[in-house]
């Protein structure tokens, strides 16, 4: 076992620098651990050990929280980009598809103001005026009164005046698409302006995540020292059980401080998570717990909520669905990076996509809400009681089918799911987490 010697003045000293590097006011700050001296002084005195074990639990679970409030925010801010980058797309098209029909009206007016110059050319040479040189030189209040004379002259038949007509029309019509694509283009500067600045947080965001995390390691192989010194187990076992405290249940197998130490009696099993009937191909549960992301803050970008009773979906294509499970479990082991869809990197709804696309099936595009929205306009939205290897299981505040999602995750079977969580961490086969669960999920294949 190894001896504290002289550390608790480094034990202050990671507090105090956690505290400024996380943001944490002194009116907010989180619980101090047991200095060395403190740990040492308590053992042999068990009222004494057993407080600085609460000590170091509430300081270890204090941390883990500071590093998901960062990482819900980075994952908001995430889809926040990814939502503002979706309406750029839709605004730059609609933009291109307002130039090209200006140009094509431009062109038409072109032509049909050729032919009015010829009919007005004849007319002149009938004796109807000199109209084509005040045509061809007058500005274009003139212009329009003479187009609008010569439609009016008794003199124009019938087919005069439908050249005269198509010539105005033309050219007014090219006029209002000119002005239609000006403002769509200015729109799509005004939204490229915000994908940008959405960019930039989620970038920060996503840097900030990770930031928090490298601070609460440092702790933990402080925290997990201190704990070992206190119950005679191994830092590495301390270190696991103290992750576990910020999940949604303590980490399987890792008995709490007090109970016995390996070798001795087994504690029982924690009861599996609740979720659908587990399938017969459903892998091996994860070796570890997965901490849920605290709710984020409401998006305003809408999604459409799934009817009250959804239609019957049909059972998910096996083979795409293989596919696309296969696909995600060779990403296992790769780390979160925002915007991240391959090869080597991922965020979560970059890997539903791209997991999806190995099979020949576009979910939505890359993000979350967007693949709700998609599946829910498709009628492919299944209660997640129904829920089958292949789904695709949403995460929102408060698990509102309205809103914005801010994960997404593919279900592989026996309550587990593979996703990229968040900053920091990598893409994981987890128990499925019903906290912020969206009770339905989306079936990609009919």
């Amino acid at each position: 076992m190894r001896r504290p010697g002289r550390r608790g003045i480094a034990a202050v000293t990671l507090v105090t620098a956690l505290t400024v590097a996380l943001g944490v006011t002194a009116a907010t700050a989180a619980p101090a651990p047991p200095s060395w001296d403190d740990v040492e002084q308590a053992r042999g005195d068990v009222q004494a050990t057993q407080l600085a074990i609460a000590r170091i639990e509430d300081a270890a679970r204090a941390a883990e929280q500071t590093y998901l409030e960062a990482a819900r925010s980075a994952v908001l801010l995430g889809e926040e980009y990814h939502l503002a980058e979706l309406a750029l797309e839709q605004a730059e098209a609609a933009a291109g598809r307002l130039e090209q029909r200006r140009d094509a009206a431009l062109d038409r007016a072109a032509e049909s103001g050729a032919r009015a110059a010829q009919l007005a050319a004849q007319l002149a040479r009938s004796g109807s005026g000199d109209l084509t040189t005040a045509l061809l030189t007058g500005d274009a209040d003139d212009a329009d009164d003479l187009l609008y004379r010569l439609g009016a002259m008794s003199s124009v038949g019938a087919r005069s005046q439908a050249v005269m007509a198509r010539a105005m029309q033309d050219k007014n019509t090219a006029e209002a698409l000119t002005a239609q694509a000006e403002l769509a283009l200015a729109e799509r500067e005004r939204l490229a302006a915000e994908a940008a600045d959405s960019l930039a947080e989620a970038i920060t965001a996503a840097d900030r995540a990770e930031q928090r995390l490298t601070a609460q390691q440092t702790m933990m192989g402080e925290l997990a020292a201190q704990l070992a010194s206190l119950t005679g187990r191994s830092e590495q076992l301390e270190r696991d059980y103290l992750a576990g405290l910020g999940g949604d249940e303590p980490a399987p197998g890792i008995p709490a401080p007090g109970s016995p130490a390996p070798g001795g009696p087994a504690p029982s099993p924690s009861a599996p998570p609740s979720g659908p009937a587990p399938s017969p191909s459903s892998p091996p549960p994860a070796p570890g717990p997965s901490p849920s992301i605290p709710p984020p803050s409401p998006s305003p970008s809408p999604s459409t909520p799934p009817a009250p009773n959804p239609p019957s979906v049909p059972s998910p294509n096996a083979g795409a669905v293989a596919t696309a499970i296969s696909f995600a479990r060779a990403q296992v082991g790769e780390p979160y990076q925002f915007g991240g869809r391959g090869p080597n990197v991922w965020d979560c709804s970059g890997l539903t996509m791209q997991a999806y696309a190995a099979a020949g099936v576009a979910i939505g595009g890359h993000s979350a809400t967007r693949q709700y929205s998609t599946a829910a306009q498709r009628d492919r939205l299944v209660p997640y009681a129904q829920a089958q290897p292949g789904d695709l299981i949403f995460y929102s505040t408060g698990g509102a089918t309205s809103g914005s999602k801010y994960h997404v995750t593919l279900y592989i079977g026996g309550g587990q799911m593979i996703e990229a969580p968040y900053p920091g961490k990598t893409v994981r086969i987890v128990a499925v987490r019903s906290y912020d669960r969206v009770p339905y999920v989306a079936r990609p294949t009919p």
